[in-house]
C-alpha cells in the first residue's frame, strides 16, 4: 500500500515538472522584437522630427517665434484656456 502510493506521488510530482517545463515561457531570440527595440525606435523618430523642425523654427521671423510661445508654451499652473481653436497656419508667417 505504502509503495502503490509512494508510485502515485512520484508519478504526480513527474506529470507537474513536465508540464511546468514544457508548457513555460519559450526563450526569446534575436529576430523576436522587444518593447525596448520598439521604444528606443519611437525615442530615435521623435528626436528625429524634433531636430528637423528645430531647423525650420530657426527660419522663423521674431513675430512668429514669440506667437508660438504665447501659444503653445505654459509655465505650471498659469495654463491660459483659449476662449477660440488653436489655428496654427503658414499665411500669418
Amino acid at each position: 500500500m505504502k509503495n502503490k502510493m509512494l508510485k502515485h506521488a512520484s508519478l504526480v510530482v513527474g506529470i507537474c515538472l513536465l508540464n511546468f517545463q514544457s508548457f513555460g515561457q519559450a526563450p526569446q531570440t534575436a529576430t523576436t522584437p522587444t518593447k525596448e527595440a520598439e521604444a528606443d525606435s519611437t525615442l530615435a523618430r521623435i528626436e528625429l522630427f524634433t531636430d528637423e523642425y528645430a531647423k525650420v523654427m530657426e527660419t522663423w521671423s521674431p513675430e512668429k517665434k514669440k506667437r508660438f510661445v504665447e501659444t503653445f508654451v505654459f509655465t505650471r499652473g498659469q495654463i491660459k484656456i483659449p476662449e477660440k481653436p488653436i489655428v496654427w497656419s503658414n499665411e500669418e508667417e
